[in-house]
Formats: structure tokens, C-alpha cells, sequence
């Protein structure tokens, strides 16, 4: 029982340091003092310290020997590796949702288009990055690959939580929704070659972003 309440403090501060992360409560680059969070989160520094270990472990922080734990910095490599095997796995994924989709599926997907392009903003938001993924997320789900789903929630978790998303190119805001609009319609109508294409368009263009978004990063600095 002791053990079971012990793992679930662990798990409790791991999602809510990947939750801090994420809305930039902590920075890229933030030395984390691991009782000054335990502090924050209201427990003892011994979850806090297992869950740094498990954030280690996935690459959201690095772990300094006799100096301490930072959130990790993500550099030009990491997002063009991430971004190109998100591209490998979404072409392969959307092939298989066309063969595998359903009209429960698609009227899922048809609502995650529509609160992608009704989330009506100027400058990106974590919502809207939220949103843009929950929208690949149904196109995977659509594959069902479990494989590829684990995969693409760790690409995801990795390029949007360790981001600046006020600084990604605002243009990308229409041109992604209306990019997102056509493929679901090669997707519904089942236009397979014109539908991996235009996802790996939209991937490889997202990718650019990214690197533009890294690029402004660094010159604020």
C-alpha cells in the first residue's frame, strides 16, 4: 500500500513538472532546484527527484554530475530527426487510415479539424498546438498501429512541449487549417497517393517552421 501511494506521488509529479514544461513555467535551458520544486508542488522532495529521473530518462531534462538537473534545450539535429521520422510514420499511418477508416473515425477527425480552425488566434497558443496534434493524433488512431501511436506521442511531446510557440511563424496558422481541411477530404475520399503526399507537404513545411521558430528563439537570447 505504502509502495503503491509512493509510485503514484512519483507519477503525480511527473506530469505535473511535464505539465510546467509545457506551459513554460519552466524554461528550456532552467536549472531545477529539486526542493524548491517540491515546494511548488506540495510534497516531499523524494517524488520530485524520481520523477526528474524519469524525465531524464525520456530527454526532457539533462542531468549535470555535481552541478544539477536543466530542462533540455532542443537543438536544429533534434528537430529535423524527429521531424522526418514523424513524416516516415504519418505517410505509412494515413495509407492505413484510408484503408481502415470508418465514419465514427472520420466524423471524429471532421470535429478535431473544425476546433483546430474555430480556435480563432493571431499568435500560436498552446491550445492550438494541442489541437493541431489531437487532428494527427485521430489520423494515427485511424491506422490502428499502436506502434506508431506511442511513437507519435513522444515526437509530439518532445517537439511542442519544448517550444516557444509564440514564436512559430503566424502565417502557419491558415495555411495549416486549411492544409489540416484537405487532407480529411482526400482521406474521406479516399485518395491514397494524393493524401500521403500532401502529409508529408504539410510535415515537411511544419518541420521549416520549427527551425524558423529555433532560429528566433536563439536570437533572443
Amino acid at each position: 500500500m505504502m509502495k503503491e501511494a509512493t509510485e503514484n506521488l512519483i507519477q503525480k509529479a511527473y506530469l505535473q513538472l511535464k505539465n510546467m514544461i509545457f506551459y513554460q513555467r519552466i524554461s528550456p535551458g532552467q536549472k531545477l532546484i529539486y526542493r524548491e520544486l517540491a515546494v511548488v508542488l506540495g510534497m516531499s522532495s523524494t517524488p520530485v527527484q524520481l520523477a526528474l529521473c524519469k524525465l531524464e530518462q525520456e530527454g526532457f531534462v539533462e542531468r549535470i554530475p555535481n552541478i544539477g538537473y536543466y530542462v533540455r534545450r532542443i537543438d536544429i539535429r533534434e528537430i529535423e530527426d524527429l521531424f522526418d521520422l514523424r513524416q516516415i510514420l504519418e505517410v505509412y499511418a494515413i495509407e492505413q487510415a484510408i484503408q481502415n477508416q470508418t465514419p465514427e473515425d472520420l466524423e471524429i477527425l471532421h470535429q478535431m479539424m473544425l476546433s483546430h480552425k474555430n480556435h480563432d488566434i493571431q499568435i500560436y497558443d498552446r491550445k492550438k498546438l494541442l489541437l493541431d496534434a489531437e487532428f494527427h493524433w485521430q489520423i494515427a488512431a485511424m491506422s490502428k498501429n499502436q506502434a506508431i501511436l506511442r511513437q507519435l506521442r513522444s515526437i509530439f511531446e518532445h517537439s511542442y512541449l519544448r517550444s516557444r510557440v509564440e514564436l512559430l511563424p503566424p502565417d502557419r496558422l491558415l495555411v495549416t487549417a486549411a492544409q489540416h481541411a484537405a487532407i480529411y477530404e482526400m482521406i474521406r475520399e479516399h485518395k491514397t497517393a494524393r493524401a500521403k503526399k500532401a502529409i508529408a507537404t504539410h510535415i515537411r513545411e511544419a518541420k521549416e517552421a520549427k527551425l524558423m521558430m529555433l532560429s528566433r528563439e536563439r536570437s533572443d537570447q
